[in-house]
């Protein structure tokens, strides 16, 4: 029952319901049209049967009056078996029966030669005419309508059966279509979601058919090889500038070493020193750029990663972090839950945690405390009781460059960036929300609540 619910939920399982149903309005409405067509037909047959049989009688009553009408319609019932189709009465003005096997005078006006289905005592259901022969004689001639009736029964079990097999062979057919087309759907789905991972080099399959999901598919793996080729190209620029940027900056840092060791004058001195510090800032941006690069480029790929001792790292990390809070004058707490694993690398997650863990003291003011926790799932969320961020950059600030003071603080705002690009890379993600005071950075695996 859930493989039919599911397949009928689906856009392909709702058509051929849809089309289930509007065969089975079809079939309805086409035995009512046929219904009404063999019952108005038959009527009329019957009708037409009824005026000739009273026209004969009034021919014999004219030609051999009342007494040779009688002997022929006493003729007439002796040889009609018993459960006949043909009924009979001949009678006085007055209703008083001479002849005929219907038991008592109908309420049928004989003098306007009234017709009208009416029921026996015996509960049969008969079309009959009255007609007046003369002042003092009249006559009722009727026909049994229960052939009719079989014959309206007979259709409606027809249509029904028929009606039944035809609806249950299109389920049947659509039933059948919908897996197929659903194995094809799913296929291309679970391709999309290989590529939108990160594996671009994923193909998706092509039936050979020849029909529009081939087309599409087609046309799919055409844009993801042209989609592959641009962002490797991309890359590959993205890759060589920041390496070839990366080699004349290290040879000038080399330079002004050299320059430091001839320069005497304490005011050149400090200029080289801060050049030299510019240059190191600008490798380090370059070597974030590079990291964020490739870890996006990987996100998805679970080669290099390995199940990891979540507790042990965070553990290690508090530890290091702990005599930098002595200095800074900042209450450092952790709690932890023990033997918290996943799989990752542990590189990342040591790099993530000390991105936060810098962030936090560097906002944190003397007097502060900074909150470190790991819970299974797993999660990891760096608290602080420092200025907080503001709602309107909780997801901003995860973007390259982006920095939530106006830059008095040291950085590139590249820090949290790298830690998305991270978190990303090994299935995590991180969030910002507000501490009431501070801010919180919660790490948690992709799609969890």
């Amino acid at each position: 029952m859930r493989l039919i619910s599911r397949i009928f939920s689906t856009l392909f399982g709702r058509l051929s319901l849809w089309v289930a149903v509007v065969t089975i309005v079809s079939v309805i409405a086409l035995y009512a049209m046929t219904y009404w067509i063999v019952r108005t037909e038959t009527q009329q047959q019957i009708a037409r049967a009824v005026d000739t049989d009273i026209a004969g009688l009034a021919d014999i009553y004219i030609s051999g009056g009342e007494t040779e009408l009688t002997k022929r319609l006493e003729d007439r019932l002796d040889l009609m078996p018993s459960d006949g189709e043909r009924y009979y009465l001949l009678a006085s003005a007055s209703g008083k029966t001479i002849a005929g096997n219907i038991p008592r005078w109908p309420e049928l006006s004989s003098e306007n030669s009234e017709a009208a289905v009416i029921v026996l005592s015996s509960n049969r259901a008969i079309f009959a005419r009255a007609t007046q022969l003369d002042p003092d004689l009249k006559l009722v001639v009727g026909q049994d309508l229960s052939g009719m009736t079989v014959l309206l029964s007979r259709i409606g079990a027809a249509f029904a059966i028929a009606g039944a097999l035809l609806v249950l062979v299109i389920i049947l057919i659509g039933y059948g279509a919908t897996l197929r087309l659903n194995r094809r759907i799913g296929a291309i789905n679970a391709a999309f979601r290989d590529i939108s991972s990160g594996e671009l080099a994923r193909q998706v399959p092509v039936d050979g058919r020849g029909d529009e999901l081939d087309e599409l598919s087609r046309h799919t793996n055409q844009m993801t090889e042209r989609l592959s080729a641009l962002i490797g190209a991309h890359r590959d620029i993205s890759d060589n500038t920041a390496h070839e940027l990366r080699t004349p900056l290290t040879h000038l840092d080399t330079r002004l070493v050299q320059a430091l060791n001839e320069v005497k004058e304490p005011g050149q001195i400090e200029i080289l020193n801060r050049a030299r510090q510019d240059i190191r800032d600008i490798i380090t941006m370059l070597d974030s750029l590079l990291d964020i690069a490739s870890s996006q480029a990987r996100t998805g790929d679970l080669s290099g990663l390995s199940e990891i001792d979540l507790t042990e790292i965070a553990t290690s990390m508090a530890d290091l972090f702990a005599e930098s809070a002595d200095e800074l004058g900042i209450e450092f707490k952790s709690d932890f839950t023990a033997d918290v694993k996943m799989l990752a690398d542990p590189a990342h997650i040591q790099r993530i945690l000390s991105n936060l863990l810098d962030n936090a003291f560097k906002y944190v003011p003397r007097g502060g405390t900074v909150r470190l926790s790991l819970r299974p799932g797993p999660v990891i969320v760096v608290q602080d009781n420092g200025p907080g961020v503001p709602s309107a950059l909780h997801e901003k600030i995860f973007e390259r460059f982006a920095r939530v003071d106006s830059g008095d603080t040291p950085g590139h705002g590249l820090g949290l960036a790298l830690s998305q690009a991270l978190a990303e890379r090994n299935g995590l993600t991180i969030v910002c929300r507000d501490a009431s005071p501070g801010a919180l950075f919660e790490v948690k695996p992709v799609g969890a609540s």
